[in-house]
C-alpha cells in the first residue's frame, strides 16, 4: 500500500486524541492531508440540531488538541464535528465524501448493552468502510 494522502482520523474521545493523530502522523504521506473528525451521537428521539453545550465544548476541545499535533508534524489539516445518531454511519459517510484512502479510528473496551446487542462503531466501520482501516486497540487495563 502507498502511503496515505487523505486520512480521516475519528476520534471519540479526549483520549483517544494523542494516539491515534500520533499513528495517522506516522502512516500518512509527507503533505498528507488529515481530516480529523469527532461525530456528537444522540439518541434517535433527540433532534439533530439540539443545544447540548457540554458536548460541543468537548467536541472542540478534541479537534484542537488533534489540529495541534498535526500541524506540528507538518500535514495539512481539517478538521469537523458531526451530529448523528449513528456515529459509524456517519463516519463511513464523512469517508466518502472526503475520498479517503485511510481511516484511523480507535476501539474501547467498555461495551454497553446496545453494543452487546448491535456491534460497535468500530465493527460496522470495519465491514464497510471504504478505503483502509486502523484500528487503534488499547490494551486491557
Amino acid at each position: 500500500m502507498k502511503k496515505a494522502r487523505r486520512i480521516l482520523v475519528g476520534f471519540k474521545s479526549p483520549d483517544d486524541v494523542v494516539t491515534l493523530t500520533d499513528v495517522a502522523c506516522r502512516i500518512g504521506a509527507r503533505n498528507a492531508t488529515l481530516y480529523l473528525t469527532h461525530v456528537i451521537e444522540l439518541p434517535d428521539p433527540t433532534p439533530l440540531d439540539a443545544i447540548v453545550p457540554e458536548l460541543e465544548t468537548t467536541a472542540r476541545k478534541i479537534l484542537a488538541a488533534g489540529e495541534r499535533l498535526a500541524s506540528k508534524s507538518g500535514f495539512k489539516v481539517t478538521s469537523k464535528t458531526l451530529r448523528a445518531h449513528d456515529a459509524g454511519a456517519a463516519l463511513l459517510d464523512e469517508m466518502k465524501e472526503k475520498k479517503a484512502e485511510l481511516a484511523v479510528i480507535g476501539y474501547h473496551h467498555r461495551r454497553s448493552l446496545g453494543e452487546f446487542l448491535l456491534g460497535t462503531t468500530a465493527q460496522h466501520i470495519a465491514r464497510n468502510a471504504p478505503c483502509h482501516l486502523v484500528c487503534v486497540i488499547p490494551p486491557r487495563k
